[in-house]
């Protein structure tokens, strides 16, 4: 009996089997090994139970949390190395000059004078400016330390430019000045103003003499002047004559040049007198005319230097004593 129960449940165990096969190769949709569907997506594996009844969980995706961990280190690192940058040009890159030292700048008096220094890599430093003469502090940035207020200092930040403005130039304002920079241990340039008086010059003798009807032309040149003049004046005695075309006069000037001519066609004896040539930023400079009608400019002229001949004859300076001694003989 024992071994037909067993023979039973062995051909009942195989029929299972045969039959579980069968369903597993059709899978419900008469297609062989076929992946169930799911929305063109993988079936999710059934988490598997383990002992106690729990439940073993699948491994989170760190993909984000070890991108956003490299993006923080690589933040860091930017800013380390940018940092580092800072600090290596702080090092390297000192300041410097850029101005010539011992260069000179020319000024006129009564015009505005500008002292430039070049500077590169500045930093933290302060540009300051010193005059030499008597160790005056004038500026330290931008700001005027001395009570002069015509001292000014200027400042380009595109090209580090720190200028000293002076207004109003005097001739006592010549001399060095100091540029320095606030650096460990102080630099230093030294620049020379020269101040200069501009002076108007007009051609020829301080005395010209024309016969009747002939032309009279007379040229000014402003001498010594860096700055361009505004205007030139010609003046007639103490009128101006610039613009008295219907007197027969034509001026023409040229600024940049700084010349200045005065043409008349036909001098008449009303164009005799004392011509002055005045610029706008320089000294005058005057002639006197003499419009001869038929007498010889020749005499004239020996006339005058006859006279002053006089003067410079050494025998008169012997004389002079020997009358004055008379003179006192004679009153005591």
């Amino acid at each position: 009996m024992r071994p037909f129960v067993v023979g039973v449940g062995l051909a009942l165990l195989l029929t299972i089997g045969t039959f579980r096969g069968a369903i597993c190769l059709q899978n419900g949709n008469g297609k062989k090994n076929s992946v169930p569907e799911t929305g063109g997506k993988p079936a999710e594996k059934p988490l598997a139970p383990v002992r106690g009844g729990s439940t073993v969980l699948p491994p989170r995706n760190t993909s984000n949390s070890t991108t956003a961990v490299a993006t923080t280190e690589v933040s860091n690192a930017t800013q380390s190395s940018a940092l580092d940058d800072t600090q290596l040009q702080r090092t390297l890159l000192k300041p410097k000059f850029l101005t010539e030292n011992s260069s000179t700048v020319v000024a006129q008096t009564g015009a505005a004078s500008r002292i430039s220094c070049l500077v590169a890599n500045l930093g933290d430093c302060v540009v300051s400016w010193i005059r030499r003469r008597d160790y005056r502090l004038l500026t330290v940035g931008l700001s005027t330390y001395t009570e002069d207020l015509r001292f000014q200092s200027l400042h380009h930040v595109q090209t580090g430019d720190w200028t000293l403005q002076i207004k109003y130039v005097q001739l006592r304002d010549a001399g060095l000045y100091e540029c320095q920079i606030s650096s460990h241990p102080p630099k230093s340039i030294f620049i020379n103003l020269k101040v200069v008086e501009a002076q108007a010059e007009i051609a020829g003798a301080s005395e010209k003499y024309l016969m009747l009807n002939s032309p009279l032309h007379l040229e000014c040149v402003v001498q010594q002047s860096p700055v361009d003049p505004v205007y030139i004046f010609w003046y007639h005695d103490s009128r101006m004559i610039n613009y008295d075309i219907d007197r027969g006069v034509n001026v023409t000037s040229d600024l940049p040049n700084k010349h200045s001519a005065l043409y008349i066609e036909r001098a008449s004896r009303a164009h005799s007198g004392n011509y002055t040539c005045a610029p706008s930023n320089a000294f005058p400079a005057n002639t006197v005319i003499h419009i001869l009608n038929g007498e010889n400019p020749a005499a004239m002229q020996h006339g005058h230097g006859r006279s002053l001949n006089m003067l410079s004859c050494p025998s008169i300076w012997i004389l002079i004593p020997s009358l004055v001694m008379f003179v006192n003989f004679n009153t005591n």
